[in-house]
């Protein structure tokens, strides 16, 4: 199933772990178009960040999450 891709890349993977020096580190990888989503190709962006970021990512994640999962109600919030 190809997902709507309208306006933006389709999350198909992610990895986190840690760095030297003790900060949270993710690799997202993503489809950016649908043709590129259906032929398999996938773009990875590594993302370091503070402790505190990688908290705030997670908690605005899983209210996003809690939120998409309430139905048809999107969301203009940008941080």
């Amino acid at each position: 199933m190809t997902p709507d891709m309208d306006m933006i890349g389709a999350l198909t993977s992610f990895s986190v772990g840690t760095l030297d020096g003790g900060d949270a580190m993710m690799v997202i990888e993503l489809a950016t178009t649908p043709e590129e989503f259906e032929r398999g190709i996938r773009r990875q962006m590594p993302v370091a960040m503070t402790p505190e970021h990688a908290r705030e990512l997670g908690e605005a994640l899983l209210l996003a999450a809690k939120a998409a999962l309430m139905g048809d109600a999107p969301s203009y919030a940008v941080n």
